[in-house]
This record gives C-alpha cells, sequence and structure tokens, in this order.
C-alpha cells in the first residue's frame, strides 16, 4: 500500500483549471454559438465578429444534417475560445431584453385596449392621461365602434378580434411610441 508521505507536493491552489470547469465554459461557448446561430444576419450585423466565426457561423446557417450540425456546434464552440465573449453576452443580454420589453409592452397595450373596450369612460381618461397628446376625439370613436363591433359579433358568434379592436390596438401603439 503506498503512502502519502510527500503531501507537501499536493497543491490546493494549483492554477489550472479543473476538467470539470474547462467542459462546463465549452458547453457556455457552445450555447452562446447556438444563440448566434439562430439570429437573423441583419441581427449579426450588429455584432462585432472576427471573420473566422463569421464564417463558421455562416457555414453553420448552411448545415441541414442533425449531426453535421451538432458537430459544427461545437467547432463554433471551439472558435469562440479565442474570442473575447464578453463583448457576445453583453450583446445578446441586450438583444434579449429588447424583446421582453417589447412584448411586455405589447401585452400591456393589449390589456388596455381590452379594458377601453369592456370598460367604462373612465379608462378613455386614463389613456388620455398616459398619452398626453393622444387625438381623444378618435380615441372615443375608436372605442365606440370596437363595443359595438363586439356586441354584433357577440350575437352572430362570428370572429371573437374584430377590425375595429384592431384598429384600436394600432392607434394605442401609434400613440405609445412603440
Amino acid at each position: 500500500m503506498a503512502k502519502f508521505d510527500d503531501i507537501e507536493s499536493f497543491d490546493e491552489d494549483d492554477p489550472s483549471p479543473s476538467k470539470s470547469s474547462i467542459k462546463r465554459e465549452a458547453e457556455r461557448l457552445k450555447k452562446i454559438g447556438e444563440k448566434l446561430l439562430e439570429m437573423s444576419d441583419a441581427q449579426l450585423e450588429s455584432f462585432k465578429l472576427d471573420d473566422k466565426l463569421a464564417q463558421a457561423i455562416a457555414e453553420g446557417k448552411r448545415i441541414k444534417s442533425r449531426e453535421g450540425l451538432r458537430r459544427h456546434k461545437q467547432y463554433i464552440g471551439k472558435v469562440m475560445r479565442d474570442v473575447d465573449t464578453e463583448a457576445l453576452e453583453t450583446r445578446l443580454q441586450e438583444i434579449e431584453n429588447a424583446h421582453t420589453l417589447n412584448t411586455r409592452a405589447f401585452h400591456e397595450l393589449e390589456t388596455l385596449r381590452d379594458e377601453l373596450i369592456n370598460g367604462d369612460n373612465s379608462t378613455v381618461g386614463t389613456v388620455i392621461e398616459r398619452f398626453p397628446g393622444v387625438d381623444t376625439q378618435k380615441l372615443r370613436q375608436l372605442v365606440r365602434n370596437a363595443k359595438k363591433e363586439q356586441q354584433a359579433n357577440a350575437r352572430s358568434q362570428d370572429k371573437p378580434e374584430s377590425a375595429h379592436a384592431r384598429k384600436l390596438f394600432r392607434f394605442l401603439r401609434e400613440a405609445g411610441g412603440n
């Protein structure tokens, strides 16, 4: 049985990363590469990609084979080892946050539209306060038309989303500057 008499030779502060941390880093880089592959060419132009990475991403977009694409994602991860990923991650986070904010604003406008159609005139006052430069006459007209169309659709059981409700939504979106 071997004895570990020379325990001082074992250094706990070894600066080399563990095998597991290397694998985690490789997986993180691969996931960033996958996100880049999913983006459109217009979105990719906003990134400052080096030529080798840009070429690898362009090649990856052309690959249709499942196994080939899997291997190519690993290759992109390998190429990304030589790239500053902090800037890429920051830009990816900005894009994801912008998408989340746009979705949230969209849902808020939908809710506001539904409240206008189903609510009373106090909701119109709230919209006027929220969007000070809004054309109140046109807003009231759109709400009135959407209410009439909703009542007509309720009787005939046609389509749930009315044309006037869509017009009201577009008007609110333009008033909000979105």
